[in-house]
């Protein structure tokens, strides 16, 4: 049986993989000129790869 830490999980991952995509999006569009491009797309990517994993889990646990 899963201790109640790991059941959330999902729901932690899912929470910062949208923040790390709105935070991303937010340094891709800003104001701020000074952001590295690489900067804002390996966050971008970090996000998606987290949103992926925790809906995975949430598909496959039913």
């Amino acid at each position: 049986m899963a201790s109640s830490e790991a059941k959330f999980a999902p729901i932690g991952a899912l929470r910062g993989g949208l923040a790390l995509m709105v935070l991303g999006a937010l340094m891709a569009w800003g104001p701020i000129g000074s952001v590295p491009r690489w900067a804002w797309l390996a966050t971008l990517c970090v996000g998606g790869l987290l949103t992926a994993v925790a809906l995975g889990i949430r598909t496959l646990r039913g």
